[in-house]
């Protein structure tokens, strides 16, 4: 602890030194004389994907690990009229970046993936179920009301399996019967 005062000492006694002054004949002319001719062509290439790919389960987001492969061309001419050249550059190659999210893991955004699968394929059975109800609903209007759709028509299928109860019961009387009662003893 000792040495922060001593080397602030030792920076303010370096800064109160007297100036320097040159002793003798000083009487410096300097002429420079140079010819510079260069080219310089500085190309850079970054090609940066700046983000993760994303899933977002209504107000959650979760950033996903991200791969990306950018390939890349440029080139350009340029023609000097003067001294007459004519330069072609050309560049092309690609980037490859692999992109991880810090923090927790997925397992969050897994469980939440599955629980929205899910609930997704249950509204589409429900959807299902609620076409076929509406068919046979409209399917039995159809029958109550005397008409039904021709069976060598392209569409007859839709009503195809809809029946009358009374109608099947008379035709497959054995299936209603009355079974024996049960037995009473053991």
């Amino acid at each position: 602890m000792r040495l922060q005062p001593l080397a602030l000492s030792l920076l303010c006694l370096s800064l109160a030194s007297n100036s320097v002054k040159a002793e003798g004949d000083t009487n410096v002319q300097a002429q420079p004389n140079a010819i510079g001719n260069s080219s310089i062509i500085n190309q850079n290439m970054n090609i940066n994907n700046g983000m993760t790919g994303k899933q977002q389960f209504g107000n959650l987001v979760c950033s996903q690990p991200t791969m990306a492969f950018t390939p890349f061309y440029t080139g350009n001419d340029a023609e000097n009229p003067s001294s007459e050249t004519y330069s072609i550059n050309e560049g092309w190659g690609f980037q490859m970046s692999f992109m991880i999210p810090l923090g927790t893991n997925n397992e969050t955004c897994s469980e939440l993936a599955k629980v929205m699968l899910d609930l997704a394929i249950e509204e589409l059975d429900k959807q299902v179920h609620d076409k076929q109800l509406v068919r046979v609903l409209k399917c039995s209007q159809l029958h109550a009301s005397g008409y039904m759709i021709n069976p060598k028509s392209k569409f007859a299928y839709i009503c195809n399996d809809v029946i009358n109860i009374r109608s099947y019961v008379k035709a497959n009387p054995s299936l209603f019967e009355n079974p024996s009662p049960p037995s009473s003893k053991p």
